[in-house]
């Protein structure tokens, strides 16, 4: 029988039936699994590590959203489920992860996730969202499913935090690596790398690139030379020579100074300098030029001052190591913060952010409240480096050579030991009873209480009876005095120190070349280093810097403690320059809670602070010489402090004070019976021998100590060169040996207290202190903790450093990148976290790391190797391909356009001009504004940074700046037309091509300034502009004739209405028999030379200097002699300075005839001669701050052959005025004025400002001088002019006849009118104007000066 074919078919299906239904099950079930998977890898980490935070069941649901389980994302929150399976596309949580809802953008306040983990999003809402989170988490699930070790490792497979690869290079299509990686990378997207830029942008690229300065004529020369031939060997040879000039130094340094954000001061109010801050700027671009490999400069950085072997510049002999913790001090400073642990939180917040962006490119500051958001990067990551960093206490630190800083010790030690062995000798043969006889009638008493004397006064002239009932007294005022000093040194609390002991001393932290490991013994001299005197002082046991020499230093500073109610005691001694405070949590500033005090000079004195105000907080005792305080630093080259006691007492503690016992127990502590003056003279001369022979046997006291050290003072034992003969070779010999120390060089830095775990601040609440971290590196790395007796700093450096870290190396060679070719491979230099960009070419960045580190480090190996690459000389017009694949020029396939930064464009200016100072490199102190230096030396005052470099984005110096800001506003092109620096710059650039063939210079000026030659039709447009240029100046220069034509008409009618009646007056006055009506003007100071250098109002002494003499009734100043006076005893504000001066020529420049000014010069007000134009004067102040022209002041044409009178007025609203022989000089303007203060501030005459230096001087000679406490009027001038012969023009005026008045009314107003028209014009118009000015200025606004193409 056959069995029909669906019946076959249908049987054997049914067969395989149960194999489908198998296959059927195991899909479902691999489906399912795959779905786990995928929610467990992709999903839930990312709502773990984005979400859960701020969206979950256990207490925080913003928005009512609960993201930890299945119904929670089903259910939603406030806004609807957060998915929709029926429209996923449409999703709430997919909209707000692509950013497509306006201010609901997830992850908040991060980056966007990437688009990878959006596309797993999408599939998962699509596949159904499948999720095992059926309950919400319970405490502990949540928990470890947040973790910070989970999310941490998640993190750390961010690229930047994954090891650097050993990439393997394949040169196929290029000579150069770097090339072949960049082609690489464009070939997929059809682009093509341009080809060479013309040669002569080349040029001017490499040499901005390397020295931040146009080429000069000579280098386009010989580029054009050698580029004709092989320009891969031109740009090798001029990269060589660039590389070798020391502007590359120069250079560069401005770039690193953008990473640690250099200043000269600490912002804020008051914006004190930071003293010695520019030795940094001058260490890197020494370091820089010498191309130390970058690694020991990350060494010096953090750890310099700690390094075994440090790096010494012999030459100049410092320590160049010691210099590069001072970035560490670059920070903002508050003034007198009332929560001074906040204020420490901040700035050493400040010095995390800088050190982990510089060196790592994290923003590890991020992490202060709570973990990075984005980064692998932990709240006790942060706090590890705080302990670290927060130790350092604000300090100058000495970078002399450490060979030679005690160059002189051992010899200055052998002579004071010479010296003590003639005085012994000396002294122990004196009859002591003999000479306290002789002295009876000299020694008065006394009412200092370490008096040795004070017994033999009270006691010798006094009979038995008398005698024995006043030695009782005294022997128990004594034993009373004895038990309060050993309570004072027994019964205090912890924080007594006593500084004679080792013990002690060891536990301060010291530095400076006047401070020795070891403490001061009982017994240790000091000399004076003039007069007749020989020792200075015997001094009992403490801790002292001027042992040998006061021109050596020191800093001490005490243990940390905590400050309790009551008050701080201090026992010292020192000048009075010297200083003494106490620091709250490292607070270096003084203010109104933060005292600070000076000891005195011939006595030991108690100084107290009281402490109730900071009750609870930390802090330490700090003792300076005067250049050593970290903020206030002075500039006395000598300065010494000496301190014996401190320690805290509570209020109702006995304040200390001397005890009688330090002096006078080793007269009451003996076995000798003392019954009347007799015996007293045998104890006196027996106690004084012991004395002497202890100091002798170096086992002496400090009573001892004391009791030579008054003997001293009192007279009875010799102490001068007469009375001590043999000793007078000796210490002239020391003198002169002494004379040849130099004050130690100083630099900002750090001193390290004792090591401390930093605690963690719960939500960065520094009230909130939680764990202890211990100081380690991050964690991500290696979250090994440091050992506990160290600081932490040296292992942190060594720790950048490592081959394991992959951020040191990277972040450098992305630098280095970034200045050469625009942008670096990652485009935040600053910050390789998660908000920061990817790289554009990883295997590049990373291969570029490893070879920096295989060739040693070094920044100039790496600059050559990538200005030697085709992407370098590349031109830079994109192809139409490159604008529409690749907008943003990621993958390099042109040359950037650049603008030149600030710095760049101010040198290229100066240096075009002929007027750029290029030697002293990396030498002296900060420069102001109107420097001739490089603009790398300008003084940076964070409260006054410098306008012309603002308004081209030079940094504000509040934090790391890797990548500069480029704006384009108005104000640069308003800049670049009008500031006056451009203008003198255009003015003296065209000076220099004044003669030859037109064609010619203007070329000349094209290559000067934009680096080429100009074409036929800019050589055309050039000259055509000239000859409008000129016809319209010619135009402006007549009718600026004719308006001066007539004003001097109208002056002639005036004078011919007004002097007939002017004579009239002089002569009734001259003719009247009463006393003359002299005008009443009265200065506060006022100097006649021909009666002396007192000044006839108050004796204030002038000192004359460098030759400067008084001859023929006049100050003759001549070959850098001037004149300068002591400190004023007033406090002046408005003013009028005013001086009878003749010059010994018209073409000297900038000296000043009479100036007020601080202390140190740095702030000044003067009559200067021809600073800023040739034969004009001006009234000079600080870096111009307070000077403007007077603006159409005629030249200068009699000062060279006769007296003449200049005064300057400063008015309360700031008016400042010139007048010259009792006329108005030019015209008034207005600016702020400064307060000089009382006993602050001192006047010099012949100087434009302190200190003194050649382009300072002024030649010539001054007959009068005077200076005014409040601005004189004009007439109040002219009384100075001419006293005897004058009448007010009122009183002229008044004596006219109505019609006279009348006409003289309307002759005036058309002066002035006229003089308001001649105003405007001569604001155009410049006299002596060069031919090409007009075009040098046009040259400094064409587009192509300030950029690179």
């Amino acid at each position: 029988m056959t069995i029909p074919p669906f019946m076959e078919f249908n049987k054997r299906m049914l067969r395989f039936f149960p194999i489908l239904a198998c296959l059927t099950l195991l899909s479902t079930s691999l489906f399912a699994v795959n779905q786990l998977e995928f929610f467990e890898s992709r999903i839930r980490p990312v709502l773990a590590e984005n979400c859960y935070e701020c969206h979950n069941s256990l207490g925080k649901a913003k928005s009512g959203l609960k993201l930890d389980y299945e119904d929670g994302l089903l259910q939603g929150g406030d806004r609807g489920p957060a998915i929709s399976l029926t429209k996923p596309k449409e999703s709430l949580l997919l909209q707000v992860i692509r950013h497509q809802i306006r201010n609901v953008k997830m992850p908040k306040g991060g980056p966007k996730l990437s688009e990878r983990i959006i596309k797993d999003f999408e599939q998962w809402v699509s596949d159904g969202a499948f999720d095992p989170r059926k309950s919400p988490p319970t405490p502990e699930q949540f928990a470890k499913e947040t973790s910070w070790e989970r999310i941490r490792e998640k993190r750390k497979l961010w690229w930047s935090f994954q090891p650097i690869l050993e990439v393997k290079t394949s040169l196929a299509n290029n000579k150069h690596p770097v090339d072949q990686f960049l082609l690489d990378k464009m070939t997929p997207l059809g682009l093509k790398p341009n080809g060479n830029a013309n040669s002569l942008s080349i040029l001017r690229r490499l040499s901005f690139a390397l020295t931040g300065l146009p080429p000069t004529l000579d280098q386009q020369n010989l580029f054009i030379t050698l580029s004709k031939e092989n320009i891969e060997l031109a740009i090798e040879k001029l990269t060589d020579e660039f590389l070798r000039s020391p502007q590359f130094g120069e250079r560069w340094a401005r770039h690193w100074m953008d990473w640690v954000r250099y200043a000269d001061s600490h912002g804020s109010e008051g914006d004190p300098k930071i003293p010695n801050a520019f030795r940094y700027r001058n260490y890197l671009i020494r370091a820089l030029n010498q191309d130390v490999s970058f690694d020991r400069l990350v060494l010096e950085h953090i750890a310099g001052d700690l390094l075994e072997k440090p790096r010494i510049n012999n030459a100049l002999g410092i320590n160049e190591s010691a210099i590069g913790t001072a970035h560490l001090r670059f920070v903002l400073h508050g003034f007198a913060p009332t929560d001074a642990l906040d204020e420490h939180v901040r700035f050493t917040d400040d010095q995390i952010d800088a050190v982990t962006k510089t060196f790592l490119g994290l923003t590890v500051s991020c992490a202060r409240c709570h973990h990075h958001k984005f980064d692998a990067i932990s709240q006790d990551d942060y706090y590890a480096l705080f302990g670290i960093l927060s130790n350092g206490r604000p300090a100058q630190k000495v970078i002399d050579d450490p060979s030679t800083i005690n160059e002189f010790n051992s010899k200055l030690s052998s002579l004071k030991l010479q010296i003590k062995n003639e005085f012994v000798r000396s002294w122990m043969r004196i009859d002591i009873e003999n000479e306290l006889k002789n002295n009876t009638k000299k020694t008065l008493p006394s009412d200092q209480t370490l008096d040795f004397l004070m017994p033999w006064k009270k006691l010798y002239s006094l009979k038995d009876q008398e005698f024995s009932k006043e030695w009782v007294r005294l022997n128990k005022q004594v034993k009373e005095s004895e038990a309060r000093l050993k309570s004072r040194r027994k019964n205090f609390n912890k924080n007594y120190w006593n500084l004679g002991e080792q013990e002690t001393y060891n536990i301060w932290k010291k530095s400076g070349t006047g401070l020795s490991r070891h403490s001061s013994k009982a017994g240790q001299f000091s000399l004076n280093f003039k007069g007749e005197e020989i020792i200075q002082h015997i001094l009992p046991a403490g801790a002292y810097t001027h042992l040998l020499s006061t021109k050596q230093n020191g800093t001490l500073s005490s243990p940390r403690f905590e400050f309790e109610k009551g008050n701080l005691w201090l026992r010292v001694i020192g000048d009075k320059d010297a200083s003494v405070r106490y620091s709250v949590w490292n607070y270096p500033r003084r203010g109104t809670v933060y005292p600070k005090s000076s000891p005195e000079p011939k006595l030991e004195k108690w100084i107290r602070f009281k402490t109730d105000y900071w009750a609870g907080e930390t802090g330490y005792l700090e003792l300076t010489t005067n250049g050593d305080h970290p903020v206030e630093a002075g500039n006395a080259e000598r300065s010494w402090f000496g301190v014996t006691e401190a320690f805290h007492a509570t209020h109702d503690e006995p304040a200390p004070k001397d005890e009688v016992s330090e002096i006078l127990s080793p007269l009451f502590s003996t076995s000798l019976s003392v019954t009347n003056s007799r015996d007293l003279t045998i104890l006196y001369a027996k106690v004084i021998k012991d004395a002497i022979k202890a100091w002798e046997d170096n086992s002496i006291t400090d009573a001892q100590s004391r009791i030579i050290n008054s003997l001293i003072k009192e007279g009875i034992l010799p102490n001068s060169q007469k009375e001590m003969p043999t000793c007078k070779s000796l210490v002239l010999k020391y003198r002169k040996i002494e004379s040849l120390i130099k004050a130690p060089r100083l630099a900002p830095g750090l001193l390290d207290g004792e090591p401390f775990e930093q605690a963690l601040f719960e939500r960065g609440d520094h009230k909130k202190p939680a764990h202890k971290v211990p100081r380690r590196f991050l964690e991500a790395i290696d979250p090994t903790p440091y050992p506990k007796d160290s600081i932490g700093r040296l292992e942190f450096a060594n720790d950048l450093l490592r081959k394991d870290n992959p951020f040191t190396s990277r972040v450098i060679v992305n630098r280095i990148w970034h200045h050469l070719f625009g942008n670096g491979i990652v485009r935040t230099p600053d910050n390789f976290g998660r908000l920061g960009e990817k790289p554009s070419h990883p295997e590049l960045l990373d291969f570029l790391a490893t070879k920096f580190r295989k060739d040693g480090w070094s920044i100039k190996n790496m600059v050559k190797f990538l200005v030697t690459t085709k992407a370098f000389r590349a031109s830079s017009k994109p192809s139409a391909k490159a604008q529409q694949s690749d907008p943003k020029n990621l993958l390099l396939s042109h040359a950037n356009l650049r603008r030149l930064e600030a710095e760049a464009i101010h040198d290229s200016m100066l240096l075009v001009s002929g007027r750029i100072k290029l030697d002293r490199v990396a030498e002296g102190n900060s420069e102001p504004a109107n420097s001739f230096r490089r603009s790398v030396y300008r003084l940076i005052k964070r409260n006054n940074l410098d306008p012309f470099l603002s308004v081209f984005d030079a940094p504000v110096p509040a934090s790391t700046k890797g990548r500069r800001d480029v704006t384009n506003v108005p104000a640069q092109s308003l800049t670049l037309m009008n500031d006056p620096m451009v203008i003198r710059a255009a003015r003296e650039f065209a000076n220099l091509h004044r003669n030859g063939d037109l064609k010619n210079r203007i070329t000349m000026m094209f290559r000067g300034s934009l680096g080429r030659n100009p074409t036929q039709e800019e050589v055309k447009k050039s000259m055509d502009y000239l000859m409008l240029s000129e016809q319209e100046s010619g135009k402006e220069k007549n009718m600026l004739l004719g308006l001066r034509e007539k004003k001097l008409k109208l002056g002639q009618e005036i004078t011919a209405l007004i002097d007939p009646v002017r004579e009239k007056l002089i002569k009734n006055k001259k003719s009247s028999d009463g006393p003359k009506n002299k005008y009443l003007v009265d200065p506060v100071l006022k100097w006649n030379f021909a009666s002396g250098l007192k000044d006839q109002i108050i004796g204030l002494q002038a000192n004359l200097k460098n030759g400067a003499k008084v001859e023929n009734g006049r100050l003759i100043l001549r070959n850098g002699g001037y004149a300068v006076t002591n400190n004023l005893p007033i406090e002046i504000t408005e003013k009028t300075l005013s001086a009878w001066v003749q010059l010994d020529n018209l073409s000297q420049r900038a000296g000043g005839v009479i100036t007020l000014q601080n202390s140190n010069g740095s702030i000044f007000d003067s009559i200067v001669f021809a600073e800023k134009d040739p034969r004009k004067w001006i009234s000079g102040s600080n870096g111009f701050s307070r000077t403007k022209p007077f603006t159409s002041a005629s030249l200068e044409n009699l000062a060279d052959k006769q007296l003449i009178h200049f005064a300057i007025t400063y008015s309360t609203n700031g008016t400042i005025t010139g007048y010259r022989n009792g006329e108005i000089y030019g015209k008034p303007y207005s600016v702020n004025l400064y307060k000089y203060q009382k006993n602050k501030s001192v006047l010099t005459f012949g100087l434009r400002h302190l200190p003194a230096s050649p382009q300072r001087m002024l030649d010539g000679s001054i007959s009068k001088a005077s200076v005014y406490d409040r601005a004189l009027s004009q007439s109040e001038i002219n009384a100075i002019f001419h006293p005897d012969s004058y009448v007010s023009l009122e009183k002229v005026v008044n004596s006219l006849s109505d019609d006279e008045r009348n006409l003289y009314t309307k002759l005036t107003t058309q002066r002035k009118s006229l003089e308001k028209r001649l105003g405007e014009l001569e604001a155009t118009v410049i006299p002596d104007k060069p031919k090409l000015q007009d075009l040098a200025l046009a040259l400094f606004n064409m587009k192509e000066f300030i950029y690179l193409k």
